[in-house]
């Protein structure tokens, strides 16, 4: 071959080359990226499916993933698992280079919070794993441990919006202690990122204002209504229940403590004195009459709320009664809270004040002096305005409060033989439907007498069906029940008393004692169990 023609074969061989090339590597091109795309699409990384490109046989690679294991998963397909498309060359990798621009940006991390009253907390909050939600619950359960407290928790996982921290001492060491004194500043509230200080929330602060304040957080408004405000609304109460009680605290300090005397002749008692309320002075009333059944009880006692209201006074027993000839059949004791009682002279002036040693510092003497002076007097037989008949007797009745599960028989009266066939006729009504509680039904001897229980025992109630309101029920002994759905309304203060489930006259108070002690706690329970909740204004 001449050289000429060896010219003009190589130009015609390279124009071929050239035009194969313009056709053949776009074509190529596409179909990488068609294939690069499709190893690269179905990756979870929680953005949006990272990109490739190629410009001829190198790669280009950008978009987001949340961890460096997945930025060098995607390189790795690209390098390793794409291959050469056409039937000549499907075993070759035809990438020459990869040029990796995937940003590393992780989710945030979660958030947590601390709401505490006293010792007693709950952490809530939202994190990124299981198994970060448990450990560091359970650290955080440690370390208020160490000063005394208790913690429950209340922590979710959502991989779908945060990330593990990296790192969560520092949420450890700033972890704010419990309050064990108690008052209004044991309530605490606080926010934390894992990994981060604590914020404390101002109770006092209004809700909207604590949202813009601790917008940061990623705390959906759903997560806010449903478990932030429900946590504050909670240690709020408690807040204000113990400011209060500590305000009710010093306010009775400030008080002079009760006192009672005590005096016995000729099988009668006479209790004068001033005690706080009329509760403390029936209490009393009803161990005296206990523990002397035999004897005449005189009720001189008088209520004042400015008195403390605390009457722990010692043991009534017959070692108050008048011992030996030397007595002359009467005894005197005086009752202070906080102390055993104490005998005191009583043949002596009106003016005298033979217990004035015993009195603490904060009882003056002039507080006795006037009780003194009548009961010595009517040991004495001369005493003007002593009670000469012993208290009235308390009204019997009953009270009953159904549920599908629970039966809670209440009230009070005389005779215990009729107590016990009350609660066995309600054993019988309701065996096998129902748990039923009677610990609340007592004898008293201070009650007044009843005939029989016969028409209240055949009228006992059909307990409700589940799905249906629960029923409360009133009777006196020997009358038939009055009944009626428990509503919400009907558990507020006074509401009982306006509902005409106790008879005219009767000291509805009474009754409404006896189911706030025994049932009304049964009854919320079972309504914020219960779907959907109880009518407002039933009828029946």
């Amino acid at each position: 071959m001449t050289r000429t023609r060896w010219i003009i074969a190589s130009s015609w061989l390279l124009l071929l080359w050239l035009i194969a090339c313009a056709v053949w590597a776009p074509a190529l091109q596409r179909r990488l990226d068609e294939q690069g795309r499709a190893l690269l699409t179905g990756v979870e990384t929680g953005y949006p499916a990272v990109t490739v490109k190629f410009s001829g046989q190198k790669a280009h690679l950008t978009g987001k993933v949340r961890h460096e294991e997945e930025r060098q998963e995607m390189e790795s397909r690209i390098t390793s698992r794409l291959r050469s498309p056409g039937i000549f060359g499907t075993d070759l990798n035809p990438v020459t280079a990869v040029s990796n621009g995937i940003e590393v940006v992780p989710y945030p991390t979660g958030w947590l919070m601390i709401a505490a009253q006293g010792p007693l907390a709950t952490v809530y909050g939202t994190l990124a794993t299981e198994y970060e939600a448990r450990d560091l619950s359970l650290l955080l359960q440690d370390q208020w441990a160490k000063n005394g407290g208790r913690i429950t928790r209340e922590v979710k996982e959502d991989p779908t919006r945060f990330d593990e921290a990296p790192g969560i001492q520092p949420t450890l060491d700033h972890l704010p202690a419990p309050r064990m004194q108690g008052g209004g500043d044991a309530a605490q509230v606080h926010l934390a990122r894992p990994g981060s200080g604590w914020e404390r929330l101002t109770l006092d602060a209004a809700d909207d204002l604590l949202r813009q304040q601790f917008a940061t957080y990623p705390i959906t408004d759903e997560e806010w209504q449903n478990i932030v405000v429900p946590a504050l609304a909670q240690t709020r109460r408690y807040q204000q229940a113990e400011r209060a009680r500590i305000a009710e605290e010093e306010h009775q300090s400030k008080l002079p403590p009760p006192h009672v005397f005590l005096a016995a002749r000729d099988q009668r008692l006479l209790l004068r004195g001033e005690v706080a309320t009329l509760k403390l002075k029936r209490e009393l009333l009803n161990v005296v009459i206990g523990s002397f059944p035999e004897w005449r009880v005189l009720d001189d006692l008088r209520v004042n709320d400015q008195r403390r209201a605390v009457a722990e006074f010692g043991p009534i027993t017959t070692a108050l009664l008048p011992l030996g000839e030397e007595s002359s059949g009467k005894s005197m004791a005086l009752g202070l809270s906080g102390n055993a009682w104490q005998f005191v002279d009583w043949q002596v002036g009106d003016d005298s004040q033979p217990w004035k040693p015993l009195l603490p510092p904060d009882l003056p003497p002039a507080l006795l002096q006037e009780d003194s002076r009548m009961v010595t007097q009517w040991l004495q037989g001369n005493a003007q305005g002593i009670p000469t008949l012993p208290i009235p007797a308390q009204p019997s009745f009953f009270t009953l409060t159904l549920l599908p599960d629970k039966v809670i028989l209440a009230g009070q009266l005389a005779e215990e033989g009729l107590r016990t066939r009350l609660i066995e006729a309600a054993r019988r009504a309701y065996t096998g439907q129902a748990v039923l509680f009677s610990d609340a039904l007592l004898a008293r001897g201070t009650c007044e007498p009843t005939a029989d229980v016969e028409q209240t025992v055949r009228s006992l109630p059909p307990l409700p069906k589940e799905g249906e309101a629960p029923v409360i029920a009133f009777a006196r002994p020997g009358q038939v029940w009055k009944s009626q759905p428990a509503t919400e309304a009907l558990l507020t203060p006074g509401a009982l008393a306006k509902s005409g489930l106790t008879p005219s006259g009767f000291p509805a108070a009474m009754a409404e004692d006896t189911f706030a002690a025994e049932a009304y706690d049964h009854l919320r329970h079972h309504w914020s169990t219960a779907s959907p909740p109880p009518p407002e204004n039933p009828t029946r």
